[in-house]
């Protein structure tokens, strides 16, 4: 469909990226290029006809019908600003500003989520340093902290600078499982959540750093959204060149439709509203990354509960 020439001399109008609908207050006497696509209309039949037929929303025409009001509305699948002058509408379509405004609010979420375990992790250590504890565990609370503070750094490279490719490299799996465990003692113990991981032997390729926050993220997710005074196991094994990894609970099991809500940003899914809701979400995204997978589903090895869970892949 090619718009007809918008009114005015040389058809001006056209050249505005701003749409401009015409109308006498019961009927359209003009519009514009731009105002055409954004209505999905075709101006040459829409000259002349009711207003109501033309804009196909009642928000729209009330708005027409009014003086200097301005509104915000969703149309027809676009973020549309309009503005009510007399004897027109302007229409601008800021679609694109919206989504940039929702992509920030989302960035800040997962950087909220993100730098609060290794912040949370330095604060302890400063807690139990203030106990002047003996020299040797003085030097282990210290080597914590600065691996603590060095993720905290990448995290931000990662996060506000710019969107860098995983640092991958070959790693044992169960020292980073390891870690895990040590790094979310302050979440578990307080809950009576104890942690069992068996020994795996797998050998991965992945960014330790991303890998270690998947499964920081899991485990959290299963200690506090699980029962209290309850066991949280890491299973590991290989398949198809992958290394499946799973955090299991004992929790009231979920349905397949709250399992998939879970992934997307801020659910919960009927849990308790605890976080951000952005562990899964963040699990999903750093496993795409690597070129794994993340899942939700109930335990499959004949246990009550929930299983989590991404895929990583095997080293060579």
């Amino acid at each position: 469909m090619t718009p007809a020439p918008g009114p005015g001399p040389d058809g001006w109008l056209d050249a505005l990226d701003e749409g401009v609908l015409l109308h006498d207050g019961r009927v359209v006497t003009g519009l514009n290029r731009r105002a055409a696509e954004l209505l999905d209309v075709d101006p040459a039949r829409a000259l002349l006809r009711p207003l109501i037929g033309v804009l196909r929303d009642h928000r729209l025409e009330a708005l027409a019908r009014a003086r200097g009001d301005q509104v915000e509305l969703e149309l027809r699948g676009r973020a549309l600003e309009v503005r009510s002058v007399p004897g027109a509408l302007l229409l601008r379509d800021v679609s694109e500003a919206r989504a940039s405004q929702r992509q920030a609010r989302e960035l800040l979420a997962v950087l909220s989520h993100e730098l609060r375990t290794p912040a949370a992790a330095v604060a302890a250590v400063l807690d139990a340093l203030a106990n002047d504890p003996p020299a040797e565990v003085r030097e282990r609370f210290l080597s914590r902290a600065r691996e603590e503070a060095a993720r905290l750094g990448r995290l931000l490279a990662d996060l506000t600078v710019d969107v860098r490719p995983p640092r991958l490299r070959t790693l044992e799996l169960d020292p980073v499982v390891e870690r895990a465990a040590a790094l979310t003692e302050a979440v578990r113990l307080p809950r009576g959540v104890t942690l069992r991981a068996a020994p795996t032997g797998l050998v991965v390729s992945a960014d330790e750093d991303k890998l270690l926050q998947a499964l920081l993220n899991l485990v959290e997710n299963a200690a506090v959204h699980g029962p209290e005074r309850a066991e949280v196991t890491v299973a590991a094994w290989g398949e198809g060149g992958m290394a499946r990894v799973e955090v299991r609970d004992t929790g009231e099991p979920l349905t397949p439709e709250a399992f998939a809500e879970l992934f997307e940003p801020r659910a919960q899914a009927g849990r308790k509203a605890k976080g951000t809701g952005l562990g899964l979400f963040v699990v999903r995204s750093l496993a795409a990354a690597w070129g794994g997978e993340a899942w939700g589903a109930r335990r499959g090895d004949g246990a009550r509960g929930n299983a989590f869970g991404f895929s990583v892949p095997l080293a060579g």
